[in-house]
């Protein structure tokens, strides 16, 4: 288990402890409570420590979503020109937390699409569980960890772009099945180069030779398209009609949480595998994976700022017919370079 799940389960403990030290002082002792307690803290501790790493996430992940989504329409509004979010808290830093608590208050009257919404959060939500910001700041990091959530963030547009209009629905499948492609073409050929699909090898590896960005650069370039795109599909959902309809209310507010956190997601795991993840000039940690995850989506947000909104068909057929083949050249030249040094 990792250094931040044992302090969990320490506070799971001493929670326990203490509950069951009152019931004693209570003349409990013996009691159906007393002894679901003493069951809890024997047999059920790691399970309640669970539940407890889940609020703690999803806690984490709205908090930091809000600052995403503020960083993002920020540098947009920078970009072309316009003042951007500026009402709500201090410089607006609060905007994305009144929208969405908005959403969430206002009716929703039809057919409930709030699940597929909330499947893509899920996802994205196990990806950040198994993606470690820090030496010590991680929930798990598994020996395939890197390619279980490069597969969860690829598939986690799905789910809503299966609920899209009629009209829209195959341009948005097409658009999520490409872009997530795309992402484990990138993504794989990092890994090819490190031989390893732990965070904590892959940052090793960049430590001794030179950062991801240097051993494959196009797979980085490939990494930066997908956050564009997903930037795009931040500020289509925010601002379109189509996406009002497709996501009123309290939906909406789910789909802009679950896309909102994909984009930090994707900062997280770009800067693991091309950045050298949390190691920085001075004393490794976590700050330095949020320092350049942060960076990385400024760049992200002003580039796709600088460009017209992409609609889901035509971005569907630019990626099938340039980006596509761009990423399996990458992957085939990466393998065959590595084969050759073997």
């Amino acid at each position: 288990m990792s250094d931040l799940f044992n302090h969990l389960l320490s506070i799971v403990h001493w929670f326990l402890d203490a509950a069951l030290t009152v019931l004693e002082y209570m003349g409990l002792e013996g009691g159906y409570i007393h002894r679901f307690v003493s069951w809890l803290a024997m047999e059920a501790d790691i399970y309640l420590a669970a539940m407890l790493a889940a609020v703690v996430l999803l806690a984490w992940t709205a908090l930091v979503g809000a600052l995403v989504g503020w960083t993002d329409r920020r540098v947009r509004a920078r970009v072309q020109g316009r003042a951007g979010p500026r009402h709500v808290g201090a410089f607006g830093l609060l905007q994305c937390l009144a929208d969405w608590l908005k959403l969430l208050l206002k009716r929703r009257n039809g057919m409930p699409t709030a699940v597929p919404a909330g499947a893509s959060g899920a996802m994205v939500l196990a990806a950040l569980a198994l993606m470690p910001l820090g030496p010590w700041a991680r929930l798990a990091d598994p020996e395939w960890g890197l390619v279980v959530v490069t597969g969860l963030l690829a598939l986690s547009p799905l789910p809503m772009a299966a609920m899209a209009p009629r009209g829209h629905r195959h341009g948005e499948m097409a658009e999520a099945v490409g872009t997530g492609v795309v992402l484990m073409l990138a993504a794989g050929s990092m890994m090819l180069i490190g031989g390893t699909a732990r965070a904590d090898g892959l940052v090793d590896l960049q430590a001794a030779s030179g950062w991801g960005l240097l051993l494959s650069p196009l797979g980085f370039l490939l990494l930066l398209a997908v956050m564009v795109w997903e930037s795009d599909r931040l500020a289509r959902h925010r601002s379109t009609g189509t996406a009002r309809e497709t996501w009123p209310g309290p939906h909406r507010a789910l789909g802009m949480y679950a896309i909102t956190i994909r984009y930090f997601a994707l900062g997280v795991l770009g800067t693991i595998l091309f950045l050298g993840g949390w190691q920085g000039p001075w004393e490794d940690g976590a700050w330095w994976t949020l320092l350049k995850v942060f960076v990385l989506l400024a760049f992200t947000s002003m580039v796709a700022g600088s460009m017209p909104l992409g609609r889901p068909a035509e971005r569907a057929d630019h990626v099938r017919t340039r980006w596509l083949p761009l990423a399996t050249l990458n992957l085939v030249v990466v393998a065959t370079v590595m084969e050759v040094m073997a």
